[in-house]
C-alpha cells in the first residue's frame, strides 16, 4: 500500500490537481469515481473533465513517502507552492482544513442544489436509531470518564468571570419547596419520605436514578432495587381523607 503525494494531470494543458493519500490505489479510484458521476469536490477539475473527457488525465505518483512521514505537511508544501497559480486546480491551500476560508463562488458547492436523495438522507425528522445503533452509541459512551486534566480545564471555564452568573444578581424565586416522595418496594411495602434528598440518604440513591424513576413512572430495572417505584405524594389529599 504505497502513500505520498499524487497529481491528476490534464495532459492538453498540463494543469495538475495535487493531492496526498494514504493508500495511493485508492484515491485514485476514488477520484476518478467522483469525476465520472460529477461528484467530485473540486468544481475547477470537475469542468475541466466534463470539457476534455476521461482521456485528457493521468494520475500520477510524484513523491513515495515513508510510513513515519508526516503526509499532510509533505501536501502542504506543494500547496503553497501551487494553489493560487493559473495551472494548478486546488483551491484549499491547507491540507490539514482543505475548505478553510473559501466562500462563495470559490466554494464547491456554489451554486449547487441539493437532490431531494440528499435532503432525505440529512433529514432525521420521523427516523429513529435502531436498537443495534443504540447499543454502539451506549458503549461508546459509557464508561469513559473525562480525565482529570481535561475535568479540571472544564471547571476553570466555567469558574469566575467564565461562570454567567459572575457578577450578576440571581434572581429570588422564593423559598425552596420540598416535595414529599413515596417509595413502593418490590414486596408492595410503601414508605413515604418528605423530600426527594431524604430518600436519597435513607436508600444511598445517586440523583439521576431518583429522577428518572420518578419522571417516568416506572420500576426501576437493575439493582439491589430493582423492581421499587418512586412517585411524588400529591400535595392536596384526595376524596374522603
Amino acid at each position: 500500500m504505497a502513500r505520498g503525494i499524487y497529481k491528476i494531470i490534464n495532459v492538453v494543458n498540463n494543469k495538475f490537481y495535487v493531492g496526498s493519500a494514504v493508500d495511493l490505489k485508492r484515491r485514485k479510484a476514488r477520484h476518478f469515481s467522483e469525476l465520472r458521476t460529477g461528484k467530485h469536490n473540486n468544481r475547477h477539475l470537475q469542468a475541466a473533465w466534463v470539457k476534455y473527457g476521461e482521456q485528457a488525465f493521468v494520475f500520477v505518483v510524484v513523491e513515495e513517502l515513508a510510513l513515519d512521514a508526516d503526509l499532510l505537511a509533505a501536501e502542504n508544501r506543494w500547496l503553497k507552492e501551487h494553489v493560487g497559480q493559473d495551472y494548478c486546480y486546488n483551491i484549499g491551500v491547507d491540507a490539514t482544513a482543505p475548505m478553510l476560508g473559501v466562500g462563495g463562488e470559490s466554494s464547491p458547492t456554489w451554486g449547487r442544489k441539493r437532490t431531494p436523495e440528499e435532503l432525505a438522507a440529512q433529514n432525521w425528522a420521523g427516523r429513529l436509531h435502531s436498537d443495534d445503533a443504540k447499543k454502539r452509541i451506549r458503549a461508546a459512551l459509557l464508561g469513559k470518564p473525562k480525565p482529570a486534566a481535561v475535568r479540571a480545564k472544564i471547571s476553570a471555564t466555567l469558574s469566575g468571570e467564565g461562570n454567567f452568573w459572575y457578577g450578576k444578581k440571581r434572581p429570588d424565586h422564593g423559598a425552596k419547596v420540598s416535595k414529599a416522595v413515596e417509595v413502593c418496594d418490590a414486596t408492595g411495602s410503601v414508605t413515604k419520605y418528605p423530600s426527594i434528598q431524604a430518600l436519597r440518604e435513607a436508600l444511598d440513591l445517586k440523583p439521576p436514578t431518583v429522577n428518572r424513576a420518578l419522571k417516568s413512572g416506572k420500576p426501576l430495572t437493575r439493582g439491589p432495587l430493582k423492581g421499587w417505584c418512586f412517585k411524588y405524594v400529591d400535595a392536596a389529599p384526595g376524596p374522603g381523607v
